[in-house]
């Protein structure tokens, strides 16, 4: 069983301790203008608490890795649109448009490149790659270093890029509720589109203010159950041993 927008809307209106919406009564909470925002908000902002702790929940199979040409001599890609979070990157400078011969890049810091971003030397070793991320959600881009010096031909890609892509809102009542356990964790969104409700004009700052609360509560609940079972080992924290991140074996980049 899973849930829906409806489920959300009828929860919330049940904090609100209303049935229905009707538009004409001022002090009833409209399911277009109120009730639906507030609860796309709540999705969002729970959605935002998972990503903390378990993007790989987000990532969407029928997307990721999205992939893209190599250009040679250069350095920087616009990664897709949807993208809000990059978790993995492969890149294959030999151009052979294979998944297969890639090589994952390591996550750097821009600052880190010494040279200009521009840099089209080609130092370092092609079995060891970094990538920085910069610009705002829709145009961002990533970078690698060292620079590609092979383009890809044809219909060719090269780089793969996984990620959490922006969750849509729910429009239709029928929309499911893309979280984990839905039946269980739906509840936090309908309690938060309550509150939000509630301080609209100041109606109720108090209950909503303990709703709120609450709220936070049950997400910390929801990211330890998360935490404690995405996988069937324990916790560790992830190593780089082998992970070879010297780019400039051959010259500052």
């Amino acid at each position: 069983m899973s849930k829906t927008l409806l489920d959300c809307k009828t929860l919330a209106r049940s904090y609100l301790d209303e049935a229905s919406s009707n538009p004409t009564n001022s002090f009833v909470w409209d399911d277009t203008l109120d009730v639906v925002p507030a609860v796309n908000q709540s999705y969002h902002w729970l959605i935002g608490k998972i990503v903390e702790v378990y993007d790989d929940w987000l990532e969407d199979v029928s997307k990721v890795p999205f992939s893209y040409a190599l250009v040679g001599k250069q350095q920087e890609y616009t990664v897709d649109s949807s993208l809000i979070k990059i978790t993995r990157v492969e890149v294959d400078f030999s151009a052979t448009g294979s998944e297969g011969n890639a090589t994952r890049a390591v996550p750097i810091k821009k600052d880190e490149v010494r040279g200009n971003l521009g840099n089209t030397n080609n130092a370092g070793s092609f079995f060891s790659a970094g990538y920085y991320v910069r610009g705002f959600i829709g145009a961002q881009k990533i970078g690698f270093v060292p620079v590609p010096q092979n383009s890809d031909t044809g219909n060719n890609k090269s780089i793969f890029v996984w990620g959490v892509t922006l969750p849509s809102d729910l429009s239709q009542n029928t929309d499911p509720v893309n979280i984990p356990w839905a039946d269980n964790f739906y509840q936090i969104i309908g309690k938060r589109a309550a509150a939000i409700c509630l301080r609209k004009g100041q109606k109720e700052e108090a209950t909503a203010a303990r709703y709120l609360a609450e709220c936070e509560n049950d997400a910390m609940a929801m990211q330890t159950f998360l935490k404690d079972r995405q996988s069937d080992d324990g916790q560790y924290i992830e190593d780089s041993v082998l992970e070879q991140i010297d780019f400039s074996t051959l010259e500052i980049i």
